[in-house]
């Protein structure tokens, strides 16, 4: 089966590398590779002209992750779309684990897996802090990184709401989850998000706010649905 990576990246060079080099080494048969460059003004560009063709390269003007993961979309030529980040990690053999679920499963619109934070040195206070919580252990990753879904699926839910500078992956989960998409969690770690001064959420009270607001609009989606 063909997968298309969508990795959108906005003044990235820090961690850009390691994150496209995890999902050239799962050498999936059948993937291509397509990064967005979302008007980064650092060395983005210098790092993504060492993959040559072995990525596709789209740019737009400064618009947000949410945008910039539509561009994707729009462009992308697989039957499966998966997603990395400009500073995670896939854990080796993500693809392979997650296509055994759909080939065993055959109506089965999307797999996540579980996922692993990890510290960067400038928040080791942080991680110190969270040694020994859930936090700190693999967790079930309704997260894009983490995901392997049917593109017929983003044709049945919709993009991402590109009005939300941040939340806009859980808002699509949930979606998806309200349209009743048929889903597996597989048990294995199939990516670790690096944690570091730079993450858009990790102390952004408003992705908190963006993720109840988002909930209310799942439930309130329900309710309606209930009452039709």
């Amino acid at each position: 089966m063909s997968i298309t990576c969508i990795l959108p990246v906005f003044n990235g060079e820090r961690f850009l590398a390691e994150a496209i080099r995890s999902v050239l080494d799962q050498e999936y048969p059948d993937l291509e590779i397509i990064v967005v460059d979302d008007g980064s003004t650092d060395g983005t560009r210098e790092v993504l002209a060492r993959f040559g063709d072995g990525i596709r390269l789209l740019r737009q003007e400064h618009a947000g992750v949410a945008a910039a993961r539509n561009l994707g979309l729009a462009e992308a030529r697989a039957e499966y779309l998966a997603f990395q980040d400009a500073d995670d990690l896939w854990m080796p053999g993500k693809l392979e684990i997650q296509e055994k679920c759909f080939r065993e499963q055959p109506d089965l619109e999307m797999c996540v897996g579980l996922i692993q934070n990890f510290w960067m040195d400038e928040v080791l206070e942080e991680e110190t802090g969270y040694g020994g919580s859930r936090f700190s252990a693999p967790i079930p990753g309704f997260s894009l990184v983490c995901l392997l879904a049917r593109k017929a699926l983003f044709d049945r839910v919709g993009p991402f709401d590109t009005s939300l500078r941040v939340g806009s992956d859980n808002d699509w989960f949930l979606r998806a989850r309200d349209l009743g998409a048929i889903d597996h969690t597989v048990p294995d770690l199939l990516a670790r998000r690096r944690l570091h001064a730079g993450n858009l959420t990790r102390e952004d009270l408003s992705s908190r706010e963006t993720l109840l607001r988002n909930l209310k609009a799942s439930l309130d989606r329900r309710r309606t649905s209930k009452d039709a």
